[in-house]
C-alpha cells in the first residue's frame, strides 16, 4: 500500500469526559438528553446517560449541559488537489472528507502532515478519475478497453484507494468493466458519468452517483454542440420530472439503494459569484482574500460563467429549481441522499460548504435530523466506513461536534460550533481560524 495510514499522535490527557450534552447520535436514533460520552484515545469508549454509565474519575470532564453532540460532519465530494487550506474542514465541523479524483502525492502529503500532528480531517480516497479513450482533464486516467480495466483496478487497489470513481468519457461497456473489478475486489464504485446513462449504471450495480444535476441526462441530453459551464442549464430547466422515464429512473435508483451525492453547492455558489457567497458566509464563515484571489484565477474559468446573459443566469436558476425537485423526489421515494460539495469550487468554502449543502438540502425536503444524517451516518455507510466515523457509537473515532444550539430544530445551528473534537483530541479553533484567513493561492502554473 501507498497511501500511509491515518494517525494524529494520542492527545495529551488519555481520557476525556463530555457531560451533560443532548447527543444525537448519527444513527437516526432519538437524541439522548443528559449524555456522557468517554473518550480514550483517539476512540469514544462509552455513550450513555448520565447516571447510567460511571464517569472514570481521572478523565478530564468537558462540562456540556445545555450543548448537543453530533458526529463530526463527512463531506462525500471534494477535490483535495485544488484546496489550499483543508485545515479549514475541521474548523467548521467537517472531521472527514472523500476525496473524488486527486494525485495519491497530494494525499500521501496530507496524512503525512496529519501524522505529524496538524489538525486535518480524515480523508478517503477514490483515486484518479477512470475515463475511456484519454483523460478528460489532468486529474483523471483512461483506459482504452475492458481488458485494461482489472490492472487498473487492482493498481488502484495497491495505492489504497477506499473506492473509486468513474468519469464522463467511460462509457457502458467501461462502466460495467470496472464496477465488476472494483467489486471483485471488495471497493465501492461512485461515478460523474456523460456517456452512460444513469439507468445503465444502476444496472451495472453502481454503488453511488454524483450530482443531481447529471441523473437528468437520462431525460434531458443536453444541446449538442454547447459547450462551457453550464450547457446542461437551458435543457435541465425544461425538463418534465413528472415524466415516465423521470419516475422510472427514481424507482429504479429506490430498488436498487444507489446513494445520490446532490453537490447543490457546485450548480449554485459558482453561478452567482462572490456577491451571493459573501451574502451567504456573513456573520459565520470569511472568506480569506487569498481564496478570493484564487477564484478569480484564469484556472477556475471552466466553472465560471462566461460572457452571460441576464436570460443565462434566469436560466441557470429554472435549472437549479429543477435540481431541488430532484432532489425532493429522491428523498420522498426512498433513495438515500449524503451530503458533498465539490470544494473548492468558486466560492465553496471547505467545510463552510457543506453547512450549506445541508441548508439547501432542507429546502429541498429534508428534515434537520434526515440532512444530518446525509452527512453523518449515511454518509460513512456509503463509504463502507461504517465502525469508523460517522455516529457518535463506541469504538468510532472520536470526531464529535459540540453545538451551542440544537441541530434539529434547524440544521443552521450547525454554524454555532462550540468545540470541535478530532480523533480525541480537542481543537484550537481560533489557531485553525488564523491559518484559515491566511490561505495563499498557489503560483501561477504550479
Amino acid at each position: 500500500m501507498l497511501l500511509p495510514p491515518q494517525a494524529l499522535p494520542p492527545p495529551q490527557a488519555p481520557l476525556i469526559a463530555i457531560v451533560g450534552a443532548t447527543v444525537i447520535d448519527g444513527t437516526g436514533a432519538p437524541p439522548m438528553a443528559d449524555a456522557v460520552v468517554v473518550i480514550r484515545g483517539r476512540h469514544i469508549l462509552t455513550v450513555g446517560r448520565r447516571g447510567a454509565i460511571a464517569v472514570p474519575p481521572e478523565a478530564r470532564q468537558v462540562q456540556a449541559s445545555g450543548k448537543w453532540l453530533v458526529p463530526g460532519l463527512i463531506d462525500m465530494h471534494v477535490h483535495l488537489d485544488e484546496d489550499i487550506s483543508p485545515e479549514a474542514y475541521p474548523l467548521f465541523g467537517v472531521t472527514a472528507v472523500r476525496d473524488v479524483g486527486s494525485r495519491l502525492v497530494t494525499l500521501q502529503k496530507l496524512r503525512a502532515r496529519a501524522a505529524r500532528g496538524e489538525p486535518l480531517p480524515v480523508m478517503y480516497w477514490m483515486g484518479r478519475n477512470i475515463d475511456e479513450g484519454k483523460p478528460s482533464w489532468w486529474g483523471a486516467v483512461a483506459v482504452g478497453a475492458p481488458r485494461e480495466v482489472p490492472a487498473l483496478i487492482q493498481n488502484m487497489a495497491r495505492q489504497g484507494v477506499d473506492g473509486v470513481k468513474l468519469y464522463v468519457r467511460a462509457g457502458p461497456q467501461i462502466t460495467r468493466a470496472v464496477i465488476r473489478e472494483a467489486h471483485r475486489l471488495g471497493l465501492s464504485v461512485t461515478a460523474h458519468l456523460e456517456r452512460t446513462l444513469p439507468s445503465q449504471a444502476v444496472q451495472a450495480g453502481i454503488d453511488n452517483l454524483e450530482h443531481v444535476a447529471t441523473l437528468f441526462l437520462e431525460f434531458a441530453p443536453p444541446p449538442s454542440g454547447k459547450q462551457g459551464f453550464g450547457r446542461h442549464f437551458p435543457t435541465d430547466a425544461r425538463a418534465d420530472l413528472r415524466s415516465p422515464r423521470a419516475q422510472r429512473l427514481i424507482a429504479l435508483l429506490r430498488r436498487h439503494q444507489v446513494a445520490v451525492t446532490p453537490t447543490m453547492a457546485v450548480v449554485t455558489l459558482p453561478v452567482e459569484g462572490e456577491r451571493m457567497a459573501t451574502r451567504l458566509y456573513r456573520g459565520w464563515a470569511e472568506i480569506p482574500e487569498g481564496w478570493r484571489a484564487f477564484w478569480k484565477t484564469r484556472y477556475w474559468d471552466f466553472l465560471t460563467p462566461k460572457g452571460w446573459t441576464a436570460r443565462d443566469y434566469r436560466t441557470a436558476r429554472q435549472a437549479r429549481a429543477r435540481y431541488l425537485q430532484m432532489v425532493r423526489l429522491l428523498h420522498r421515494a426512498g433513495v438515500p441522499l449524503v451530503a458533498g460539495t465539490d470544494t473548492p469550487a468558486p466560492w465553496v468554502l471547505p467545510g463552510a460548504g457543506l453547512l450549506l449543502e445541508l441548508e439547501w438540502m432542507t429546502r429541498a425536503g429534508m428534515s434537520p435530523a434526515e440532512a444530518l444524517q446525509s452527512a453523518t451516518g449515511r454518509a460513512a455507510k456509503v463509504l463502507r466506513k461504517e465502525e469508523q466515523v460517522g455516529t457518535v457509537r463506541p469504538g468510532r473515532l472520536a470526531n464529535l461536534v459540540l453545538l451551542d444550539a440544537d441541530p434539529l430544530q434547524d440544521i443552521r445551528n450547525l454554524r454555532r460550533i462550540h468545540a470541535v473534537f478530532l480523533q480525541g483530541r480537542l481543537l484550537d479553533r481560533d489557531a485553525l481560524r488564523q491559518k484559515f484567513l491566511q490561505a495563499k493561492p498557489p503560483p501561477p502554473g504550479a
